[in-house]
C-alpha cells in the first residue's frame, strides 16, 4: 500500500489514527514497500480491529482529544510501550505521554524502526500480562535508552508533580507507591533532582498557603507600623499614637520627645495584633493546607526531593527476562511478618537487652545475590523450583517462636529470641550448609547476637542498614 502522507495539522474535530506494521527484518529506510499504512478516524474505530501495529501516528491537534487518545493507547497492554508519535505538539503533559513529534508517516517509520528490535528483546509474556504493569513500565524505558522518566508539574495535581507516562499506562493512583517499590528494588534509579517540595503532614498535598500570624493569639490580622520607644516611662507604641496636635509626646506619661537616641528611639517592635492589640519583631509563620485546610508550622512539612528517573542495569535485566525477582516471594511461606513490625519487635529486643543483662536474642540475615543473572540463563521455572525448595529448607531450619521479614527484594531477616552466641552460630552454620548443596543459588549471610555485639544507641533501622551493607555486593 502506498505510505501516507500526513500533514502537520489535521481538520479540527478529527482524531486521525494512524498505525503500521514493520516488516521483521525492520529496515531504516522507509521505503514505501516496506510498511503497510492503516488510517482509522478515532480510537473508536481502532479499536473494533485492533490490528497488530508497530506504531501509531496521532494527527488530531486538538489537546484533550490528544490526551485521551494517548491515555488509551498506553493503557492498553498490546499498544502501550509500541511508539506511539503526535504530528503537533499538544504541550506539556501530553507531549510526555508520546514519543515525540514527527513532520510525516515516513519521520515516524525510521524513528519507529530504531525502538522495534528492542521490543522483541523483551518477555512478551511478563509485558501482556494485567498484573505486570511494573514489567510494561521496565519495558518501555528498556525500548528507550536515553529516555528518563521525567516528572511534570500541574497545578491540579494534589501533589503538584507527577508522571505522566506513568499515569497514562498504570493510572493516576498509584505512581508514588510503584515508584518508590521500583527504587528499593533498584530496578530504576534517581538521575536529575528537579525540585524540592514541602507537603502537608496529614493529607501529603502539595499545595500549601504561607501566612504571617501572631505568636501570641495566632491571628492574622496583623499590620507592620514603625513604633517609637520612650526613654522616660519605657512605653512602646506606635507612633501614630505619640503624635497629638503635631507634638511628639509619650501617651503614657506626657513626656514631650524632641531629640531621638535621647527621649527616644525606634524599638525593633514594627508589627501588632489588630485584635489581641501585642506588638511583636517578626510575625510567626502558620502553614495551611489548601486540600485538608490541616494548619502547620514550617518544620512540620514533610521535604520531598522530585527526581526524573532511570532505568538502571538490574531493571534492564529484569525487563528482559520477566518477573524473575518476584520468585524470591516464595520464601513468604516462611511466615514472615510485616518489615514495620519485624523493626519494632527487634527495636523492643535490644531495649530489653539493655535494661536487662539476662536477656539476650540473635539475628541472622540471609542475601541471594545471582537470582536475576540465574533466571536469565536458566529460566523462571527452574529458578522457582530452586526458591521453593530453599524456602522449605530455611523454614526447617527456624522455631515457631522465631520471626522472619523482608526488608528489601533479595534479604531475609531472622530474629531468633532467647537465642544464645552458640545457637546463633549452629543456625549460622546450618544456612552456610545450603551453599554447598548443588542449587545454583549465591548465598551470603550476616549474624548479629545481643547483648555481646551491641553499639550504644544504635537502633534497629541503623543495625539492620549496617549488617545489610555487610551482605550487599
Amino acid at each position: 500500500m502506498k505510505p501516507l502522507k500526513i500533514e502537520n495539522s489535521s481538520p479540527a474535530g478529527s482524531d486521525c489514527v494512524v498505525c503500521f506494521a514493520l516488516p521483521p527484518e525492520y529496515p531504516t529506510d522507509p521505503a514505501p514497500s516496506r510498511y503497510r499504512v492503516l488510517t482509522f478516524d478515532s480510537y473508536l474505530q481502532y479499536a473494533k480491529t485492533r490490528p497488530d501495529s508497530s506504531c501509531f501516528v496521532i494527527g488530531t491537534d486538538i489537546t484533550g482529544k490528544g490526551c485521551k487518545l494517548l491515555k488509551n493507547l498506553r493503557a492498553e497492554p498490546a499498544s502501550a510501550l509500541k511508539p506511539i508519535y503526535l504530528l503537533k505538539s499538544l504541550g506539556d503533559p501530553v507531549d510526555r505521554m508520546s514519543d515525540g513529534v514527527v513532520g510525516s508517516i515516513e519521520d515516524a517509520f525510521a524513528k519507529a524502526a530504531r525502538i522495534a528490535p528492542l521490543l522483541l528483546e523483551l518477555d512478551a509474556a511478563s509485558l501482556t500480562g494485567p498484573e505486570n504493569d511494573t514489567y510494561r513500565l521496565l519495558g518501555y524505558l528498556y525500548c528507550r535508552p536515553d529516555q528518563f522518566l521525567e516528572p511534570c508539574g500541574h497545578w491540579r495535581n494534589r501533589k503538584f508533580y507527577g508522571f505522566p507516562m506513568v499515569d497514562a499506562m498504570l493510572g493516576e493512583t498509584g505512581d508514588t507507591a510503584l515508584l518508590q517499590n521500583l527504587l528499593e528494588r533498584k530496578l530504576i534509579a534517581p538521575s536529575r533532582l528537579v525540585d524540592r517540595l514541602r507537603h502537608c503532614p496529614k493529607c501529603d498535598g502539595a499545595h500549601l498557603n504561607y501566612i504571617d500570624v501572631c505568636p501570641d493569639c495566632g491571628g492574622i490580622d496583623i499590620q507592620q507600623k514603625p513604633f517609637l520607644h520612650c526613654f522616660s516611662c519605657g512605653h512602646v507604641a506606635p507612633e501614630e499614637q505619640y503624635l497629638s496636635n503635631n507634638i511628639l509626646a509619650c501617651p503614657q506619661c506626657a513626656t514631650r520627645l524632641r531629640h531621638i537616641g535621647v527621649d527616644y528611639d525606634r524599638p525593633l517592635e514594627n508589627y501588632q495584633c489588630s485584635g489581641c492589640r501585642q506588638v511583636f519583631i517578626e510575625p510567626r509563620i502558620s502553614v495551611r493546607c489548601m486540600h485538608c485546610q490541616t494548619p502547620s508550622a514550617p518544620d512540620e512539612l514533610i521535604p520531598r526531593p522530585v527526581y526524573a528517573f532511570q532505568l538502571t542495569d538490574k531493571g534492564r535485566i529484569i525487563a528482559r527476562t520477566g518477573a524473575a525477582d518476584d520468585v524470591f516471594c516464595l520464601i513468604d511461606n516462611l511466615n514472615t511478618v510485616a518489615s514495620s513490625y519485624f523493626v519494632s519487635v527487634l527495636d523492643w529486643l535490644l531495649s530489653l537487652c539493655r535494661r536487662h543483662d539476662e536477656e539476650q536474642f540473635s539475628l541472622v540475615g540471609i542475601r541471594i545475590h545471582n537470582l536475576v543473572e540465574l533466571t536469565d540463563r536458566i529460566g523462571r521455572q527452574k529458578v522457582r523450583e530452586l526458591m521453593d525448595e530453599f524456602a522449605r529448607r530455611v523454614h526447617a531450619l527456624i522455631r515457631s517462636t522465631d520471626l522472619a521479614a523482608r526488608m528489601n527484594q533479595y534479604t531475609l531477616w531472622l530474629l531468633l529470641p532467647k537465642t544464645d552466641a552458640k545457637g546463633n552460630q549452629v543456625v549460622l552454620d546450618r544456612i552456610e550448609a545450603l551453599k554447598s548443596n548443588d542449587t545454583g543459588l549465591q548465598l551470603a549471610t550476616t549474624s548479629y547476637h545481643a547483648p555481646s555485639q551491641m553499639i550504644p544507641k544504635e537502633t534497629a533501622t541503623l543495625l539492620l542498614a549496617r549488617l545489610e551493607g555487610m551482605i550487599v555486593e
